[in-house]
């Protein structure tokens, strides 16, 4: 299951449907607060085989909403939580458009390296 509530969700579903990968099920998360802890966990059981369950988002690891998201995860729902993203960093972005481009790439490749 890979969960994302940034603009890189556009690129997951676009590779989602490219693959034809019918194993991995993507949940956008539209709103965090409050956190929605009981729609969440009721997604998530729609999967009772998922192995892995991972946060997908274009922000650094230290920006976006992974450092909310994980403990959340975590300690509401008992769910350990993968991370796919950028590396932490003081810059919200490279500033490059082929470099952000490919960094994208990059992150939506990590996304279903941990569910492939």
């Amino acid at each position: 299951v890979v969960s994302t509530q940034s603009t890189v969700s556009s690129g997951i579903n676009a590779e989602y449907g490219e693959m034809g990968d019918e194993s991995t099920a993507i949940i956008r998360i539209e709103e965090l607060c409050p956190f929605p802890a009981s729609e969440l966990q009721k997604e998530i059981n729609r999967y009772p085989n998922a192995a892995e369950l991972v946060w997908a988002q274009e922000e650094p690891r230290n920006g976006g909403a992974w450092s909310f998201v994980n403990p959340r995860v975590r300690n509401i729902l008992g769910h350990q939580l993968e991370y796919a993203g950028r590396k932490e960093c003081a810059a919200s972005a490279v500033g490059i458009a082929k470099l952000h481009a490919q960094e994208v790439k990059d992150i939506i490749n990590q996304a279903f390296s941990h569910v492939l």
